[in-house]
């Protein structure tokens, strides 16, 4: 099955991907994440969504099969309406696999075969085909086929354990999803990784990516085992096993942790954290002992042992130092620190994030015109390129509204098209209503 010929030379004013096809066979946000940073390079991408749509249309929602999850995840693609489950939808699903580059396919294992849209089928249309094959925990072991969301990996790999919040005593799940965006950045780079493999040896494969994969690696600084940490550590477990039998909440389980665990606790309760000042507040970020030191020049508080965050004397500099930052303006701390070249910025709200100068300087947020609920404002790309342009992105699709245009592209006729859509196999329009 012949794919449509694509252009001999992409122009890269359309971004570094021009001319790449990508086909999504995915919902939420992970891997249409990864989709969506594909598309702001360039990539032509069709997300391909189930009978009812994506599940984020429907979560807060802005206007019939229109949602705010939707539109901040998705702009930039092109989007069909393909029931899976229909008979009729093989020769759609295996056309699109030859059409494209790239498929991103973010299924539980069980459900690929019956879908027809596993690897080993997608590889025999399409030997050249990049597949993106995503899963909750990972393509190995004995929860492989289970499915799963951002809130479980961050409590199962560790990391929810360290900067989760605190609701009633027990820790409540961090927001953004940082697995889910995280393993829509993975994600891409392996797609853009057998990419540059493909164009070597004309090959294409099978790429897995998996939201426990994307915790453990954003884990990296605070998950590790070491010889030397062993008996501090079994110190640790018998302290936790006697708080946690005496009830103990999460918070001071965590400290419990951090005072033992956390290499140099005392910094980052001083000198690396976030002060209220007198009308917000304010982030510092001193590491280096020459930063430390630049600290109490502009403060002229009183210099602690670090390695003693348990004492009277150290609680006393912190309560000193939280006093003190709340004593000025943040635009006054701002200043003081920057005059002395130690790192600080403002704590914003994310409103306030949108109208940041520097954030919108670098267009790392975007303003969209969506024909069905008007502007919006979504985060842009992270990356930029010398030798590229990154392509204004486009509003997020409507639902079913370039289904005629896809399967014309991917070589059906008029009368096929028009039967796919009398049969339900396929909609070129939202449901109706009520």
């Amino acid at each position: 099955m012949n794919a449509p010929a694509k252009s001999e030379a992409p122009n890269f004013g359309d971004g570094i991907l021009a001319g790449t096809r990508v086909v999504e066979f995915a919902q939420n946000a992970a891997i249409p994440h990864c989709g969506r940073l594909l598309a702001g390079m360039g990539a032509e991408v069709v997300k391909v969504e189930p009978p009812g749509g994506d599940a984020m249309r429907s979560l807060a929602s802005l206007a019939p099969m229109e949602a705010k999850a939707y539109a901040l995840i998705n702009p930039g693609k092109r989007a069909m309406v393909l029931d899976l489950q229909h008979p009729g939808s093989a020769t759609v699903v295996d056309r699109l696999f030859a059409w494209a580059d790239v498929a991103l396919v973010a299924f539980k294992p069980g459900d690929l075969k019956r879908y027809g849209i596993d690897f080993a089928h997608a590889a025999a249309v399409n030997p050249r085909l990049v597949y993106l094959a995503h899963t909750a925990f990972g393509p190995e072991g004995a929860d492989a086929g289970l499915g799963g969301y951002d809130v479980l990996v961050q409590a199962r790999s560790g990391a929810g354990f360290i900067m989760n919040r605190a609701e009633h005593g027990v820790p409540s799940a961090t927001r953004p999803a940082v697995n889910d965006f995280g393993t829509g950045m993975i994600s891409a780079l392996g797609v853009v990784a057998a990419l540059r493999h493909r164009d070597l040896t004309g090959k294409g494969q099978r790429v897995d990516s998996s939201l426990l994969g994307t915790a453990m690696s954003l884990a990296t600084p605070m998950i590790g085992d070491f010889e030397s940490d062993a008996e501090v550590l079994a110190e640790l477990k018998q302290d936790l096993a006697a708080a946690r039998a005496a009830g103990v909440d999460f918070v001071d389980q965590r400290r419990i942790y951090e005072d033992r665990i956390i290499p140099g606790a005392g910094t980052f309760r001083i000198y690396f954290r976030t002060y209220m000042t007198a009308d917000g507040m304010i982030t510092v970020a001193g590491l280096s002992p020459a930063l430390r030191d630049k600290f109490h020049e502009v403060t002229g508080l009183p210099k602690v042992d670090l390695h003693r965050p348990d004492t009277d004397e150290f609680a006393d500099l912190v309560s000193a130092a939280e006093a003190l930052f709340r004593t000025r303006t943040t635009a006054e701390w701002l200043a003081a620190l920057r005059d002395i070249e130690f790192p600080c910025g403002p704590y914003h709200m994310p409103y306030e994030a949108l109208e940041d100068e520097q954030i919108r300087a670098n267009d790392y947020v975007v303003d969209i015109e969506h024909p069905a609920f008007g502007r919006y404002t979504t985060s842009g790309m992270p990356l930029r390129f010398s030798e590229a342009d990154n392509p204004t992105l486009g509003a997020s699709p409507q639902y079913g509204e370039h289904t005629r245009e896809v399967l014309a592209e991917i070589g059906l006729d008029q009368s096929e098209i028009d039967r796919l859509v009398t049969e339900s196999v396929v909609a070129d329009e939202p449901p109706p209503s009520g």
